[in-house]
């Protein structure tokens, strides 16, 4: 069986990579201006069926897809997939060709960032502890009202961000949030320079969240 990692120009280095899921060298397949990072002899099939081995080959596939990002656009493919033969997979290259190579264009000078929303924890007054009945209890409604204004504020704030991101020319997935927090993949420059002065923004924008990025990653989310 042959493995794919990734469709990548044909010009791309398979040199000094790490260990592939395998022990075949991971090498670049090339037909016309497309290849093809595969590896020989893995049937992910196989390796799918013992929990270890299949941690470690879904590690050994983001591994190689990173180093090779480092210097190359990438187009990573999914996971497990895998061909019957070389022949399979250059006719395959060979019928995708030009569409793949489309979308290698789209993707060049680009990374993908995974961008962390995290709502900043709310300060709130305690209530002075010399109030006695009707004032402490006024107080202490107060205080709820007030913790239910800024959670508001935090909710009408996100909205906005995502709405006013939505106008934007700025491909993003958006991923289920985890502990209140939220979870952004975006397309931007691989200048990392650039993208943190568009995650500063967003920061001055969203003053009741916590604005983490990422370091750039190859695209998975924006190669279908």
């Amino acid at each position: 069986m042959i493995y794919l990692y990734a469709l990548c120009p044909s010009s791309t280095v398979a040199e000094n990579l790490p260990e592939g899921i395998g022990t075949a060298p991971v090498e670049v397949l090339t037909v016309g201006l497309l290849g093809a990072v595969i590896e020989r002899d893995v049937d992910i099939v196989q390796i799918q069926a013992d929990d270890t081995q299949l941690m470690a080959a879904v590690l050994a596939h983001d591994r190689i897809l990173g180093h090779l990002f480092i210097h190359h656009p990438l187009l990573p493919l999914r996971f497990g997939t895998q061909f019957n033969d070389i022949d399979s997979v250059i006719t395959f290259l060979e019928a995708q060709g030009e569409t793949y190579q489309q979308k290698l264009s789209h993707l060049q000078g680009r990374a993908e960032y995974l961008v962390k929303l995290m709502p900043q924890p709310l300060e709130l007054p305690e209530i002075a502890s010399d109030l006695k009945g009707r004032e402490y209890f006024l107080a202490k409604k107060q205080r709820l009202q007030d913790h239910t204004a800024a959670i508001n504020q935090q909710a009408d704030e996100l909205q906005n961000f995502l709405a006013d991101l939505a106008t934007q020319d700025i491909p993003i997935v958006r991923s289920a949030s985890q502990d209140n927090e939220e979870r952004l993949h975006v397309l931007l420059s691989r200048d990392t320079n650039a993208a943190q002065q568009l995650v500063n923004a967003w920061q001055e924008q969203l003053t009741t969240w916590q604005v983490v990025c990422s370091e750039p990653l190859p695209p998975y989310h924006f190669a279908a």
